[in-house]
């Protein structure tokens, strides 16, 4: 018998390059609507709220650079925050290039109050 070649009904796509992987999965947007953000714009409020959330990171001043609402920023800022992971010194000295098998994560409120050690 001879071979019984199937055509395909489509065309194959021309650009065959692999698609740009973005750091948070998902390609961002080039342009953001008034009154949304991003999630590359919110961790960068949330961490600029850790660092100064007197001038830089309060949320009149994060509402009015990203153009949202005052009330969600603060909810926001009252609601979520940055994960800090902190590796152990070694108990041998301070060798930090070994493996260390214990690590804790911080996760803290606005107020710097630990929830939760690992």
């Amino acid at each position: 018998m001879a071979e019984q070649i199937i055509s395909s009904r489509g065309k194959l796509p021309e650009d065959r390059t692999r698609p740009v992987k973005s750091e948070f999965g998902y390609l961002e947007p080039e342009t953001i609507r008034p009154g949304r953000c991003s999630i590359r714009q919110a961790l960068n409020f949330l961490s600029e709220h850790g660092s100064d959330p007197d001038e830089v990171g309060s949320a009149e001043s994060i509402a009015r650079r990203y153009t949202l609402d005052v009330k969600r920023v603060n909810n926001v800022l009252t609601h979520f925050g940055v994960f800090s992971l902190e590796k152990p010194k070694s108990l041998t000295g301070g060798a930090e290039d070994r493996n260390e098998s214990q690590f804790s994560v911080k996760v803290s409120d606005t107020t710097n109050n630990v929830y939760k050690n690992i």
